[in-house]
């Protein structure tokens, strides 16, 4: 060996500008990774919320996720819209809904405002999508009217399952 690759490198101190610049990034890394869970947190808080309709404080119909599904409470009983759905935060203020619909899925993102407690339609999809000549079916015309009915529901508030339990509670009480 030559007598250079035998004497050890000397290794030059961080400056203080490097060391600032690597702090720097680890702390965004840490940022990243408490972003990471905030989504997944806003995921699990959207699957444990009933979804009511903005102005009707937690009361009446409401749209929720349970055992899976996507469903509708419509003030006497429960309707099946979506089966084995999934929730996915797609980043800090936006999640993914999808269910297996036909030969695709059936995507619906919402747009989470005020602190992730209203959520709004933001669009729905098929993927892949619907080619021109699936428009024009019976069923590609029953799809585009279901699309045009979801984009007109209003904002939804996240509302906690227990306040319409404790409600629905009290009101079964008050009727004996």
């Amino acid at each position: 060996m030559s007598e250079t690759a035998q004497r050890p490198l000397p290794a030059r101190p961080l400056r203080k500008c490097s060391r600032h610049f690597l702090a720097l990034i680890m702390s965004m890394a840490g940022l990243a990774a408490c972003s990471n869970a905030d989504e997944s947190t806003i995921a699990d808080k959207f699957e444990a919320s009933e979804l009511h309709f903005l102005g009707y404080f937690c009361e009446g119909p409401y749209f929720a996720v349970r055992d899976g599904n996507y469903i509708l409470f419509d003030g006497t009983e429960y309707k099946t819209l979506l089966e084995k759905v999934t929730i996915t935060a797609i980043g800090p203020d936006r999640l993914s809904m999808s269910s297996a619909n036909g030969s695709g899925n059936l995507v619906t993102t919402y747009l989470l405002k005020h602190d992730s407690t209203v959520a709004i339609i933001e669009s729905v999809a098929r993927e892949p999508e619907v080619t021109p000549e699936q428009w024009a079916t019976a069923n590609g015309i029953k799809f585009r009217e279901a699309v045009e009915e979801i984009r007109k529901i209003g904002p939804l508030v996240l509302c906690s399952a227990s306040t319409t339990q404790k409600k629905d509670v009290h009101f079964v009480a008050n009727e004996m």
